[in-house]
């Protein structure tokens, strides 16, 4: 019963897999035989339906021009004959044109992309994984010594090379990259076999060979014009150390392994796209699998050694090229550009933070100064195109920013987002980089954000010096940049012609705002602090009366400097700005202070807000009674 059973389950898994196979190609069959019986019945009918003669020409014998018929004499008419109605020709029958015809699917072509592709990349790829688990397997059983072993790969792989050259001299061009990239694969194999998994090399002779063996494969893929050739072999390279995988953790061999295969991809005489990223991510991906299974804070020098040659490999690497030979850039070029720095930065500081964090933000500083010096050697040559040199400065800045919150407690990060911000700011307007000013205003942003938003709900609360404290300093830090950001675009952003009136109004309200928001707080928590220092009620009651007074008389000041400001520059926003603000305070008056305050500070409130409001109505007399007179 149970091998009647075991039988029906193996004919329906061989049904299953035969139709799995058979129905596409079944498909693809009839689809093509479809398509060319169509075809030919759209010929027959074209034949059928057009008129004889059209559509068909006829080329002339060789030598002989055909006559040219002369267009038939028009009649003239007598002049004494009166004219007579214009006469109109014959209507002109529209002559079908054939249509074109459908183009059959050429099968052979198709049938000869699979036979010589598909099937030789496929057969050089099972031979290979063949050849790896008959060499583990020879290992396990003790068939061959490990010299044995690691001359049948050389041998093969040697062979392999051999026999691709001479097909390729046939003008094989398939044939012989297929054998070719098997051969470079099966010697990176023996190589890494050789000094990373059986010892049998030192490493100064597996280097030796190892650079001897990327060159070869380089100048193949150079000789055959074939990157198929060098994305083979690298992947092959890559697939060595996991398909050789030992019990013993040689990562000085495997880093030093990993280092060559980089060099060789970035040594190409010709750059091929694809070949790079293939590289990198190889490159980290078989970092991450060795990390996670081996390991140990006594490799930290070692694996960062590996981790810092990697990424200075990658960036001389692209920095060499543009200097020798200058080119427009790729996306590729750009991604890996702005990739690898920040996969370097990240993974050291996983590595490095738990003990060195105090060196984080100098780490990061010493990262922004590398890519400044990249980019001013690069402008410096004029070996950079545009977006590549604005990459490069975008990461410098980029690590700069990251520094300060690393390194920097509290109330400095605010203050030095808002100076560096200020700094990137006036760096855009005089070279006319609107990408940079762009992060100026991003940076201006992420300042605000943590004022508002961290340094505000951390502000002490109780028992602070008013005025003379981190909070109060570091906003009046913050808005003394806003409105240098302002100034400059006035002054400097004139005389380098970036007109930009709106932006500059924008940031000069958002600093009024600003400034507006930090008094109102700190007047507020002053009183707050008084109020809970407190015991007697009255007492309690009396300080939170002298708080919502001291808020009204603060924005009626304030609400009156800016229109004396807005009188004086000449500044409609400024102006407006003093308007809203006294609006506030009036609505405020009305709702919050007539109902809450005691007689004496209700008085005192109406009292200034009263005094302010006539100034500056009489200020507005005087300007615009002026204006009128003097049209």
């Amino acid at each position: 019963m149970d091998d009647a059973v075991v039988l029906v389950f193996m004919l329906m898994v061989i049904v299953v897999i035969g139709c799995v196979i058979a129905l596409p190609i079944v498909a693809l069959v009839i689809s093509i035989r479809t398509r060319n019986r169509l075809a030919a019945r759209i010929s027959r009918l074209e034949a059928t339906l057009s008129p004889p003669g059209v559509g068909q020409f006829q080329k002339p014998a060789p030598g002989i021009v055909p006559p040219v018929k002369a267009p038939p004499p028009v009649p003239e008419r007598p002049e004494s004959q009166p004219p007579g109605p214009a006469t109109q020709p014959p209507p002109v029958t529209p002559v079908p044109q054939p249509l074109s015809p459908v183009r059959p699917i050429d099968a052979e072509r198709i049938e000869s992309i699979i036979g010589r592709r598909w099937l030789g990349w496929a057969a050089v790829g099972v031979i290979l994984f063949a050849a790896a688990f008959f060499l583990k397997y020879a290992f396990d059983n003790r068939w061959i010594g490990e010299l044995g072993r690691v001359a049948i790969g050389v041998a093969a792989g040697i062979g392999m090379t051999v026999l691709g050259f001479r097909y390729h001299k046939r003008h094989w061009r398939v044939f012989s990259q297929i054998l070719t990239g098997g051969g470079v694969v099966l010697l990176y194999l023996s190589a890494y076999a050789a000094f990373g998994y059986y010892h049998l090399a030192t490493q100064k002779a597996a280097f030796a060979y190892l650079a001897i063996l990327v060159a070869e494969a380089a100048g193949l893929a150079y000789l055959y014009n074939a990157p198929a050739i060098a994305i083979m072999a690298l992947l092959g390279g890559f697939l060595a150390p996991v398909l050789l995988h030992s019990d013993r953790d040689q990562y000085r061999s495997l880093f030093g392994y990993i280092a060559a295969l980089d060099v060789g991809a970035l040594a190409m005489f010709k750059l091929w796209v694809g070949l790079r990223s293939l590289a990198f991510f190889g490159t980290h991906l078989l970092f991450w699998l060795w990390y996670t299974d081996n390991y140990h804070p006594r490799k930290l020098g070692a694996v960062m050694i590996f981790q810092t040659a990697v990424f200075l490999i990658f960036l001389l690497a692209h920095i060499g090229r543009q200097l020798v030979r200058p080119k427009s850039v790729i996306f590729e070029d750009l991604a890996l550009l702005l990739i690898n720095p920040f996969v370097f930065f990240a993974t050291a500081y996983h590595l490095l933070n738990a003990n060195y964090h105090d060196w984080m933000g100098v780490f990061a500083i010493g990262m922004a100064l590398l890519y400044a010096g990249a980019a001013k050697i690069l402008l410096d040559r004029k070996a950079a195109t545009g977006s590549e040199s604005l990459l490069i400065i975008g990461v410098a800045l980029t690590f700069l920013t990251i520094a300060i919150p690393i390194q920097l407690r509290q109330n400095w990060i605010t203050i030095a987002w808002s100076v560096e911000a200020l700094v990137m700011l006036w760096a855009g307007i005089e070279t006319k980089a609107q990408r940079l000013r762009a992060l100026a205003c991003t940076l201006f942003a992420l300042a605000l954000a943590r004022l508002f938003l961290w340094d505000t709900l951390r502000r002490p609360k109780l028992m602070f010096t008013l005025i003379l404290n981190k909070y109060f300093l570091c906003s009046l830090v913050v808005t003394g940049c806003l409105f240098g950001a302002a100034v400059l675009y006035q002054r400097v952003g004139e005389r380098k012609q970036i007109l930009a009136p709106r932006l500059r109004l924008g940031i000069v309200l958002v600093a009024i705002v600003t400034l507006w928001f930090v008094m109102s707080v700190e007047t507020n928590t002053f009183f707050v602090a008084r109020a809970a220092a407190r015991k007697l009620a009255e007492d309690w009651s009396r300080e939170r009366w002298l708080g919502q007074m001291a808020l009204s008389v603060l924005w009626s000041i304030y609400a009156g400097a800016l229109a004396a400001i807005g009188f004086i520059r000449r500044s409609a926003v400024v102006r407006w700005a003093a308007l809203a603000l006294f609006g506030l305070t009036v609505i405020k008056a009305m709702l919050v202070d007539i109902a809450e305050l005691q007689q004496l500070y209700r008085i005192i409130v109406f009292f200034v807000l009263g005094v302010l409001l006539l100034v500056v109505a009489w200020g507005y007399h005087k300007a615009f009674h002026s204006r009128e007179s003097s049209t």
